[in-house]
Formats: structure tokens, sequence, C-alpha cells
């Protein structure tokens, strides 16, 4: 247990620690689909499999710097805290989001995970909502949150959320720091994965609920080279153009970089709002 006040970093996730998630999404819902079926034949134990999109992630999704980023922090300021609060579901955040990221980048954030349970009922993020949250599961290891005061001090000057959405904290927007929205995306063949990652029969694939979804949501690039239509066409050429554009999104982001790079020059040691404010000075309306 310490007397000191811990520094508390809060994360937003889309776009904000990592890009684009719509493949993982379609992914994930896949295999929920797929597991279902399973279910109902009581062959649970075949089907049960949980996302695993670390490559992805490795391969861009994790926003560029973060992890150094994190590393950072930590040696500066000792005593620091991780949390994310997004606005994703809790079933998706708790499912395999963050425990992705986590394997992907080696960083490890505390739970509870905020999600858009926390938030409020426009989906705007309360500070207010988790932050008692954070006391309470904190007071253990730092004796001084036993105190009101230091509770009050804490907040004044060692907590800080990071958003890509603008005033995105209805209560107090005061103590976000607005980073620019991160959209690399990291186009793959969720069929092809799927298939060959986790080892299903193909009589699965042939499941009528399961064969509609595919159809649906699922667009293979082999699929488009068996295609002459127009449509296919356009597909195909918006599926090459992804894949380049994306690679580009990458390699130009460094939020990350740029804010570990003011945190040190400004000798930024409290997260006042003035300290706040200064730092999303640095930060252009056209960055954002």
């Amino acid at each position: 247990m310490s007397d000191k006040l811990p520094y508390i970093f809060i994360f937003d996730i889309d776009n904000c620690i990592i890009g684009n998630v719509d493949y993982p999404i379609i992914e994930s819902n896949l295999l929920d689909i797929i597991k279902m079926s399973c279910d109902s034949k009581n062959i649970t134990k075949k089907c049960k499999k949980t996302i695993n999109f670390v490559n992805e992630l490795k391969k861009g999704l994790l926003r560029p710097y973060f992890v150094n980023f994190i590393k950072f922090i930590k040696k500066k300021y000792k005593n620091v805290e991780l949390y994310v609060y997004t606005n994703s579901s809790y079933s998706w955040t708790h499912g395999g989001l963050v425990e992705n990221i986590e394997k992907a980048s080696g960083v490890k954030f505390n739970k509870p995970y905020f999600t858009r349970e926390n938030s409020n009922f426009d989906f705007s993020k309360s500070l207010t909502n988790v932050y008692k949250i954070i006391v309470k599961n904190l007071v253990k290891k730092y004796r001084s949150l036993n105190n009101k005061n230091m509770i009050k001090e804490l907040f004044k000057n060692k907590v800080v959320f990071i958003d890509n959405i603008k005033d995105n904290l209805n209560d107090y927007p005061e103590k976000q720091i607005t980073c620019p929205s991160y959209d690399f995306s990291y186009p793959y063949d969720i069929l092809k994965k799927v298939k060959r990652k986790y080892k299903f029969n193909n009589d699965v694939f042939k499941e009528k609920n399961i064969d509609e979804f595919i159809e649906t949501n699922i667009k293979s690039p082999k699929f488009y080279k068996k295609q002459t239509n127009k449509k296919a066409i356009l597909e195909k050429a918006k599926w090459n153009y992804f894949k380049k554009k994306d690679k580009s999104l990458n390699k130009k982001d460094s939020f990350y970089k740029k804010l570990k790079e003011i945190l040190k020059k400004n000798k930024i040691d409290k997260f006042t709002n003035e300290n706040i404010e200064l730092i999303n000075s640095y930060f252009t309306y056209l960055d954002i």
C-alpha cells in the first residue's frame, strides 16, 4: 500500500489507441453465430472460439507509438494506473477487444473496463460515473484515497482522459486531451482466416443462418476474382484501394510520439485544466 497518489490515464479505444475494427467485429460476430449454432446441437466444445486479431493489431491496427508512450509515462510518473473507456458494448469489450489489445501491446489495463453502459443516454461519456468506481477500486492500493481531500486533489491534478471525439466528456470536457482520429483499417479475408485459424469443419458453414450471415456481411477478395460484373469489379477496386490507402495512414500517424514530446518539453507534472488546455493547443482542428 502506498501513501502517494497515482496518475490516472483513461483511454478511449476506437480511433484512439486502435484504428477501424470493422473487420474484427464481423469476424467476432461470425464466431458468435457459429457458437450459437453449435450450442443448439450440444457440440459447444468444438465451436467455443474467442476472436484472436493480435496479428492484425501488430500489422497496423494498434496505433503507432502507443506502446512507447505508455513506457514513457510509467517511467516519468511512476505510479500510473491505466483504464479504458469506450462506447463499445460490454460484450465486445470484455469478449475479446481489450484482451487482444493487451496481447498485441503488452500493456495491461485495470479492470473494470468502462463501456457504453457507463455513459449517458446520448452516449456522451461521464467522468463522474467512472471516477467513483476507479477510486473505490484503488483505495486498497493507495491509502491516501481514504481522505476526501486527497480524492479531490487526485481529480484536479492527476486524472486525464484521451479521446478522438472533441468534448466527449459531458461533465468535465476540460479533463480531455483530444487526439486526431486514427482511421487505419486492415482489410483481410475473414472467411479464409476463420476456416484456417479456428479449424472449423466445413460443414459448419453450410448451416442456413451461418451461410446467410456470410453472404450478407463478408466480402472475400477471392469472391470478386470469380465475378465479371460491374459491381464486382468496383468492389475489387475498392478492396485494393483501401489496402494501399490504409498502409499510408499508419505510417503518417504520430499522435502519441508528439504527445510524449509535449509532456517532456513543457515538463507537465500535473494534469490541471490549464495544462490540458495547453496540450490541446498543440493539436489543430485540422489534425482532429
